[in-house]
């Protein structure tokens, strides 16, 4: 009788896993992505990535690794911040739509609870996480592209640790005197997407606890 009024309650439990990954290549390269916050300056430079899935998927989550170039010895001090957005592609697929406000921007706050994760040559990689504050809708066979960009009190040197796994390019902002330069250069960095994977009743989860719990009739 106890299984049955359970089953009746109907209930399901999201799990929420990775549906897209471009795990870190375990190098100590570096693809710079931050800018001088508040007024930005002629170091900034960011990075966007794409991503597709081969049908619609929901996105809840955005996980990230990376770091602070060594060679720049701290001038940048640490994030206070990130910017994260999802850009549609230009008609030709090749690079992100850039001339237009992205789909969805949002920001971080914080620094995305960086967590040391080790030294890979001479770099500290740092993993960071954010759950979107709405669940992004991505459409099958659609290229987006994702920008993460962090924000430094000092001349920017944090950068996405290259991955690997993604489609071996991803678009650039360079810095220049007085001007900035857009390119697509080969290499990928290292993000990972999570959304909702699977479902399952909720109820087998407890079910043995629950029936340990109950008194005897």
């Amino acid at each position: 009788m106890m299984v049955r009024r359970l089953l009746a309650m109907g209930l399901l439990l999201t799990v929420v896993g990775v549906v897209y990954s471009q795990p870190h290549a375990g190098t100590d390269k570096l693809l710079q992505s931050s800018w001088w916050d508040p007024d930005g300056s002629d170091y900034d430079q960011y990075v966007w990535d794409s991503f597709t899935f081969p049908t619609d998927q929901t996105v809840t989550e955005l996980h990230w690794r990376g770091g602070y170039d060594p060679t720049h010895f701290g001038r940048g001090g640490p994030v206070v911040d990130f910017s994260i957005a999802i850009y549609p592609s230009i008609a030709a697929q090749i690079e992100p739509d850039i001339v237009n406000p992205p789909l969805v921007r949002y920001r971080t706050g914080d620094n995305a609870g960086e967590t040391a994760v080790g030294v890979f040559g001479s770099t500290t990689m740092y993993d960071y996480q954010f759950t979107l504050p709405r669940p992004f809708q991505a459409a099958a066979s659609v290229k987006y592209w994702v920008q993460i960009e962090a924000y430094q009190h000092g001349i920017p040197d944090w950068g996405l640790a290259a991955g690997t796994g993604g489609d071996g390019g991803y678009f650039r902002r360079i810095a220049g005197m007085g001007d900035a330069f857009y390119q697509r250069v080969p290499g990928d960095s290292a993000f990972s997407l999570l959304g909702p994977a699977s479902e399952a009743p909720q109820n087998w989860l407890f079910l043995p606890f629950i029936l340990r719990r109950q008194p005897s009739p």
